[in-house]
């Protein structure tokens, strides 16, 4: 019996010598979102965050004058999205939000598989996946009308990512997109994408990030485009800041990915036209329940 018990002692210890002599990689991301795309990064267990998105409308519409005529799109049409994500555990965040646009309603499941590290356990990359299902509830688009379902869609994306240094990190998206009613007939229900996200860090508490998504061709319709985004992150107790440009008016990937209308640049009558949106993500982190562990 003594045997036995200095055998799972002995046991024990090792494990606790094995864990020690693993380094996990940490904020590969500052945040759960990079600009409109998620990143691999999970709530904590018990932590709770509460999320508001705000796009604004087109900032340069064919004249250098509506800059300030329209500033910076405040008084163009504009998008906004009030969510809540929930850690149940470090490596599992359940989250939902409503859009104002086409009044959307989404939910989302996000699970971290696995967690860049060195040592006795080497990882080169954290891999995480992300599953949204969406609903738009808006009875005034006659598509819609007649049936719930067809206002559903899902995306499916597997986020892979690398902390290089404490000042750069790489990630990239692979996405698949549906949905169940789709303008014309022509047009696909699936869309297959793969996205590309940066981060780097330019002081403590500020980093510089970027992210483009790239649709595999003949999916677009005429006139739809990728989505482009820059930002900055701007972290302090409690909140991060996140101020952005894209040309993309959307905050989820049903809509981002395939709906996005027009290029970053382009010409119209003869005329430069500039298709960007300034726009911000604000984070509120609280602690909820549990007792967050590593």
């Amino acid at each position: 019996m003594y045997r036995y018990f200095t055998f799972f002692v002995l046991m024990a210890i090792s494990g606790l010598l094995y864990a020690q002599n693993t380094t996990y990689a940490t904020e590969t991301f500052r945040d759960t979102r990079i600009i409109s795309g998620q990143s691999v990064e999970t709530s904590v267990q018990g932590q709770a965050k509460f999320i508001i998105s705000h796009r604004f409308g087109d900032i340069y519409e064919q004249n250098p004058f509506s800059l300030l005529y329209n500033f910076f799109g405040f008084n163009g049409g504009a998008n906004m999205r009030i969510g809540l994500d929930y850690g149940i555990t470090n490596w599992l965040t359940v989250g939902a939000g409503r859009s104002n646009l086409a009044r959307t309603y989404d939910g989302f499941v996000k699970v971290k598989l696995l967690k860049q590290s060195t040592g006795d356990k080497n990882m080169p990359i954290t891999l995480t996946l992300y599953s949204d299902i969406s609903v738009i509830t808006d009875t005034s688009d006659e598509l819609l009308d007649p049936y719930f379902t067809g206002g559903i869609g899902y995306a499916n994306q597997l986020l892979i990512a690398r902390k290089f240094s404490d000042g750069f990190s790489l990630q990239l998206m692979p996405t698949h997109v549906h949905r169940n009613l789709v303008d014309l007939n022509s047009d696909p229900n699936d869309i297959f994408a793969v996205g590309i996200a940066t981060k780097v860090r330019v002081a403590k508490n500020i980093d510089l990030t970027g992210e483009y998504f790239y649709t595999l061709p003949d999916q677009l319709p005429v006139g739809y485009d990728n989505c482009l985004s820059i930002g900055a992150d701007f972290i302090t107790k409690g909140h991060v800041f996140q101020l952005q440009f894209s040309n993309s008016p959307y905050l989820i990937p049903e809509h981002y990915i395939g709906k996005t209308q027009g290029s970053i640049y382009e010409t119209v009558n003869g005329k430069p036209d500039f298709n960007i949106r300034f726009g911000f993500n604000i984070t509120r982190t609280f602690k909820v329940a549990g007792r967050p562990y590593e």
